[in-house]
């Protein structure tokens, strides 16, 4: 199977397994149509719809891992715990970009919730990796919400104002939502935004969650660290994209999504402000050729 990702403009092609991307590493604008493709055909097992039928046509494994790409239609982590369950694979991917011009979501192979790739392929280790680059912790937080992710308290104050407090503390600008924000137990991010007044949140949050921070001096070399891997395919998010201070420069495929799937030490899970990353390394004396 042909992996193939492309910017929203570009549209979706039924011959590959892809999802549209904020643009790539090295791609000057991520609104203009291009794409990439994997060089490699990998072996395994696609299967496209709503959640429920992704869960259902999976056969049995064993499989190496999983690339999980989402069409933007929210109950991501109950999909992917259930995925996980069910495969006992690590699972990597992401939530694929929206076109730039009427928003419009599900720009993923089937045009459905979700799109699943199931690797099975002796010729290469397959490993899964995420990394956090918001190493900074600064203390642990508590969050009332009526919504998993519209934030209304947090210790007991106002949302929205403990975070714009929180920001001025680093004098970061009211609009950046990127160098702070609050991250689970297992180290995995929210992206979090203010509409209408609420303080919202990319993904699920959780009654307790830690403060983050990465400093502007570090984004770069954190990201660079971690795509610079050749062989490997990077999802990030396209909120880390937009505040790096300059070009990545790797060999990697590297992706900007809207939204990342994680595996740590503790299980699979959807976050944001993430680095995932798929590892291929091609077997002593494996032989090459297509998918079959």
């Amino acid at each position: 199977m042909k992996l193939r990702f492309f910017t929203p403009a570009c549209g979706v092609s039924g011959q590959t397994f892809g999802a549209a991307s904020f643009g790539f590493v090295g791609c000057e604008d991520e609104n203009a149509p291009n794409e990439t493709v994997y060089p490699e055909e990998l072996r395994g097992t696609v299967v496209c719809g709503t959640y429920a039928q992704c869960l259902q046509q999976i056969p049995e494994g064993p499989w190496q891992a999983g690339i999980v790409l989402l069409g933007n239609a929210g109950g991501e982590n109950a999909f992917i715990h259930a995925l996980a369950e069910r495969t006992h694979a690590p699972l990597t991917g992401g939530a694929a970009a929206f076109y730039a011009q009427d928003q419009a979501r599900g720009l993923i192979t089937g045009r459905s919730e979700a799109a699943v790739f199931m690797i099975a392929d002796e010729r290469f280790d397959v490993s899964v990796c995420c990394q956090n680059i918001h190493r900074d912790i600064l203390g642990t937080h508590t969050l009332s919400f009526s919504d998993p992710r519209i934030v209304d308290r947090i210790d007991g104050e106002d949302a929205c104002a403990w975070f714009a407090r929180q920001k001025a503390r680093f004098g970061l600008a009211p609009e950046d939502f990127e160098h702070l924000t609050l991250a689970d137990e297992n180290g995995v991010n929210a992206h979090l935004s203010v509409r209408e007044g609420k303080l919202c949140s990319g993904r699920d949050v959780r009654p307790q969650m830690l403060l983050r921070y990465a400093a502007a001096d570090q984004v770069l070399p954190r990201m660079r660290a971690f795509y610079d891997d050749p062989g490997a395919i990077v999802f990030g998010c396209a909120g880390l994209k937009g505040i790096l201070p300059g070009k990545l420069g790797t060999d990697s495929m590297g992706l900007f999504l809207f939204g990342e799937v994680c595996t740590t030490e503790h299980g699979s899970e959807f976050g944001n402000l993430m680095l995932s990353k798929l590892r291929l390394r091609r077997r002593d004396n494996a032989p090459a050729g297509p998918d079959r």
